[in-house]
């Protein structure tokens, strides 16, 4: 199969690509930065996105490009709309066009205006205007695409940077961690999300899917298990109170996954299960 990923060059996009090559796919990697074997494109210019399709021809388009910063949109939501929203619409209207399948990656943020446990079908209630951008997404390709999947997944270990890579290097050097006990939401292992889209492709699965790990856990639960799993002295990790009067983010974000995981034949194991399989690096 030929599949086009757009964001190719961030942690997610490589290790998508990465993947899907080792399972035999022809990968066409894009983004808007142009490292070693990816293809550089303007997404925003329609006449470059249909310069791809032309050339490439896609089978499937894994969308993932997007600006990810929740402070940045609020303080440009403009260009948050252009990027997150316009670019979305465009790649849309074109996989219409050229009766290509798109999955779309989406995220647990297009809730949290409320605490409960979501469900794919829920209606949707941002509080930001990057999970703003990702309804307006979500609703546009739902409208034009019969053949299309969209993934919503959470805070994202077992890659470049992530939370686990900040325990460990802060708590390794004896320097005290701030976790916050009242941000909430379902850390997910990135070979789960590998094992679930896999399953999505290859399953011809359609509609929205929660690829989200099976706890929701607040930063300072998710810091005490990394460091307890590791061995890690946890004496070092210091709860507080995350200022919302300041931080934009939700607070309490949980999705439910259990209709996803019956729907694709696979259930995710817990954090602790799972830092098992984890080598820190």
């Amino acid at each position: 199969m030929k599949i086009l990923v757009t964001g190719a060059a961030g942690s997610v996009g490589q290790i998508i690509t990465n993947h899907l090559c080792k399972a035999g796919h022809q990968m066409i990697p894009v983004d808007f930065i142009e490292p070693e074997k990816i293809i550089f494109a303007d997404l925003r210019d329609e006449k470059v996105v249909f310069q791809l399709f032309d050339q490439y021809n896609p089978d499937l388009v894994i969308h993932l490009a997007a600006i990810k910063n929740i402070q940045f949109c609020e303080q440009n939501k403009e260009l948050s709309h252009i990027t997150n929203f316009g670019v979305t619409k465009l790649i849309t209207e074109i996989c219409q066009e050229y009766k290509a399948r798109m999955i779309y990656f989406s995220t647990d943020y297009v809730f949290g205006k409320y605490d409960q446990f979501w469900q794919e079908r829920d209606q949707p209630c941002p509080t930001t205007q990057y999970g703003k951008d990702k309804v307006a997404s979500e609703l546009f390709i739902q409208n034009k695409l019969r053949n299309h999947s969209i993934i919503r997944t959470a805070q994202l270990y077992g890659i470049k940077n992530d939370f686990i890579t900040l325990i460990c290097n802060t708590l390794n050097c004896g320097n005290k961690l701030k976790a916050f006990t009242n941000l909430v939401n379902c850390p997910t292992w990135i070979n789960d999300l590998l094992v679930m889209l896999d399953r999505i492709i290859n399953q011809s699965q359609h509609g929205t899917f929660h690829c989200v790990g099976p706890e929701a856990l607040s930063r300072y639960d998710f810091a005490i298990k990394i460091a307890t799993k590791l061995g890690l002295d946890t004496a070092y990790i210091e709860p507080v109170a995350l200022d919302f009067s300041v931080d934009i983010r939700p607070s309490i974000v949980r999705l439910n996954g259990e209709k996803t995981y019956q729907t694709l034949g696979f259930y995710p194991k817990t954090l602790t299960e799972n830092l098992s399989k984890t080598t820190m690096k």
